[in-house]
């Protein structure tokens, strides 16, 4: 993976953090307004906290698969390093 593509991921992984906290923001709000809510708004805003709740699941799923995807890459480019002091001369291969 080149130093662009590193950096695009990474950015990605951010942006989609920030996403995904602002949604949890959302989901907060709407559960203060649905908590606080007395007769015939309660069931509007218990609808609108369910959606913030939708939402911020599928923002932390977009995070989470970037983040499944670095620590991959990073797995991969971790098993191509060769061990310290070689293969065959390395420390305590005696």
């Amino acid at each position: 993976m080149n130093k662009l593509s590193q950096k695009r991921l990474l950015d990605g992984m951010i942006e989609a953090y920030v996403s995904w906290r602002e949604a949890c923001l959302r989901v907060s709000d709407a559960y203060g307004s649905w908590a606080s809510q007395t007769g015939s708004g309660v069931s509007s805003a218990f609808g609108c906290y369910m959606a913030a709740l939708e939402q911020e699941e599928r923002a932390a799923e977009v995070y989470a698969g970037l983040v499944r995807r670095a620590g991959e890459l990073c797995l991969r480019k971790h098993d191509a390093v060769e061990p310290l002091g070689g293969a065959a001369g390395g420390v305590g291969s005696r």
